[in-house]
């Protein structure tokens, strides 16, 4: 009777916001088709239309639980007594990820081996950097930053768009191993066992033991996954976003504030981490205003988690200050090299669609290894989240919203696949999914399917970056 006269209280307010996300996100349609108006063919609207519909669906059909959340009524649970994990289980689970990891690592390797002239020559050492160097992807630029730092001068100057933390993390690493690709290797390897151990024991609570422990191994067979094997900043940025998503839910907001800082000193994409901090700590604020109980405390430290989260961030503006005098020059290196800048989230399956057309007559391998697999990303991930929306806490939806937004929304993006695969949402919408046994084996089976796809075109060195 309780939850009915509650929902009654909501209705309203669900109704007025959802109107309102509807009608800013037809206003902001209206006027990117007036501004891109003879510019495109009416037919070129039509996937920027269903891109933005799916993002405002989502968005609407997750208003009863954000209203929630903001209510104050636990919409991101605690992890209960009973549905806490063991040690046992935990570690089971991060030596599982580990194992699977070096198979993956190895299969690769295999891969590589059966697919390029003269790779059988090679030695075991050789073959392993050789097949997960891929030299026109940002795993070079990791090392040469790890071993040089940053500089102004020349071509190289170009590599302050790239986040310090995991060639730090290299640098420190190298004092044992003196060899940056190693201690890269060693880095993300224990990076993606223990996100594997933390993912399962975060995402508990939200759909339940046995589905988390699918769920951490989920992440492992992902597409983009195969980039954990890479001398890559994936593997740290998914360990600090998974232990953000854990403390939040713990409601320890200063170390998800600290946790936020270092996923932002990681990649780009770190600070929308402190999404689910305020939105998880304003609904804690609100309830317990609500029933009355001093709040002065947990404010203090939200506000202080959210302060913390940024860090990260300031970070890395300062280091292109100190470097270059200017604490956005990434931003001008990102467009004169990369043809890289903000743009509207939208507008980007338009532009895979032309390039899709251009592949067919001119670069057929990029049709099904770059322009193809990004269009599913870019859609597939959002029907994914608009299904699962009610299931998920708001916590994971608004944040994967805001994060698809960012990631999704920048011109000549050429790694979606893998910016989308790193987000802790998605796995536990597809995690979500196995309820069953005969919904788990065509599950894991589908995604290992794409996972050794993705990795042969990897291995061929078509266009996966």
């Amino acid at each position: 009777m309780e939850n009915e006269r509650t929902e009654k209280r909501r209705s309203p307010a669900v109704l007025i916001m959802s109107v309102c996300v509807v009608c800013v996100a037809a206003a902001v349609f209206a006027a990117y088709v007036k501004y891109n108006f003879g510019i495109y063919s009416w037919y070129q609207f039509a996937a920027p239309f269903a891109a933005l519909a799916l993002f405002t669906a989502a968005l609407v059909l997750a208003m009863p639980r954000i209203v929630s959340a903001i209510s104050g009524d636990d919409d991101l649970p605690y992890p209960a007594a009973r549905e806490k994990a063991t040690v046992r289980r935990f570690v089971l689970i991060c030596l599982a990820a580990l194992a699977l990891h070096i198979c993956t690592s190895l299969l690769g390797m295999l891969l590589f081996r059966l697919v390029s002239e003269g790779a059988e020559a090679l030695s075991f050492e050789t073959l392993w950097k050789r097949s997960w160097m891929k030299s026109n992807t940002d795993a070079r630029h990791y090392i040469f930053i790890a071993e040089n730092w940053y500089t102004n001068e020349g071509d190289d100057a170009l590599l302050i768009v790239f986040f310090p933390l995991f060639p730090l993390f290299i640098r420190v690493f190298n004092l044992i191993t003196h060899n940056s690709f190693y201690s890269a290797q060693i880095i993300n390897a224990a990076a993606t066992a223990l996100t594997a151990g933390f993912t399962y024991v975060t995402l508990i609570p939200v759909i339940g033991e046995k589905r988390a422990r699918i769920g951490a191994f989920v992440y492992l067979l992902l597409p983009g996954a195969i980039f954990l094997n890479s001398p890559m900043s994936e593997p740290l940025f998914m360990l600090f976003s998974v232990l953000v998503f854990n403390s939040v839910q713990k409601r320890r907001f200063i170390l998800a504030g600290i946790f936020t800082a270092l996923a932002g000193f990681t990649r780009s994409l770190g600070v929308l981490l402190a999404v689910p901090v305020a939105l998880t700590g304003l609904g804690l604020i609100v309830k317990l205003i609500k029933e009355r109980k001093p709040f002065a405390g947990t404010l203090g430290r939200v506000l202080l988690g959210l302060a913390i989260s940024t860090f990260g961030t300031l970070g890395y503006l300062y280091i292109n200050y100190s470097i270059n005098g200017d604490p956005f020059k990434f931003l001008e290196f990102q467009w004169s090299n990369w043809n890289q800048k903000a743009s509207p989230f939208f507008d980007t399956p338009r532009y895979f669609l032309h390039y899709i057309k251009y592949s067919v007559i001119n670069k057929p391998a990029n049709l099904f290894s770059l322009w193809i697999p990004g269009l599913i990303a870019i859609f597939g991930s959002l029907l994914l989240i608009l299904v699962k929306t009610k299931k998920l806490p708001a916590a994971y939806t608004v944040f994967f919203l805001c994060y698809y937004a960012v990631a999704v929304g920048c011109t000549w993006l050429l790694s979606s696949v893998r910016y989308l695969c790193a987000a802790l949402p998605l796995t536990a919408a597809i995690a979500h999914s196995c309820d069953k046994r005969y919904k788990t084996v065509p599950v894991l089976i589908l995604l290992f399917v794409l996972y050794l796809s993705y990795m042969l075109m990897y291995m061929k060195r078509m266009g996966i970056y």
